[in-house]
């Protein structure tokens, strides 16, 4: 199963290519660097870090950065102790949400920190595609993201706007399968 179609990923380097960067500290920053100590990571992947890496750009930790949508960060990315996805998921084409998920999971070795939009966004790609391209339910986040990690567990992160906006811990019991 595909992670994504090369056309929906061309349309994101097209829009990246004409918009300028929005460079500003990572809302979710402190959550992250807090959660990386809390679980002793030395390893951090930014998963879907969009064109400017802005986790990376600011951490007081080493943090590797993914995304396909990206040339500069399209490499395929090594396992970290936590992976970090912050607002991607809603940009992947509904059919390929279970690939992704399983991708992100399997390159998590002990947390992955997650929050997705549940709201439409104003913006589309060039070619009229919706910004967010899966928009959900929080409710349906949260059934897909914890059937992902069976039998491990996700912890809900309190939101601002609940309604619009999901955010979620999943832990693994022990380090996944060539982890340390």
């Amino acid at each position: 199963m595909n992670r994504y179609t090369e056309t929906h990923i061309e349309q994101y380097r097209q829009y990246y290519a004409g918009h300028q960067l929005r460079v500003r500290p990572h809302r979710w920053q402190a959550d992250i660097e807090a959660l990386a100590v809390a679980i002793g990571a030395v390893s951090i992947l930014d998963y879907g870090c969009g064109q400017g890496a802005l986790l990376a750009r600011f951490a007081s930790r080493s943090i590797r950065s993914y995304d396909p949508g990206v040339p500069e960060w399209a490499v395929e990315p090594a396992p970290a102790d936590l992976v970090v996805c912050v607002h991607m998921l809603e940009h992947v084409e509904p059919e390929c949400v279970p690939a992704v998920l399983a991708h992100l999971w399997g390159l998590t070795r002990c947390a992955a920190f997650i929050v997705v939009s549940c709201a439409p966004s104003t913006k589309c790609l060039p070619d009229g595609t919706p910004w967010h391209t899966c928009v959900q339910s929080p409710d349906w986040w949260a059934s897909h993201l914890n059937d992902l990690v069976a039998p491990d567990r996700g912890e809900p992160i309190s939101v601002e706007r609940p309604d619009r906006e999901y955010a979620v811990v999943l832990r693994r019991r022990s380090p996944s399968p060539g982890g340390f």
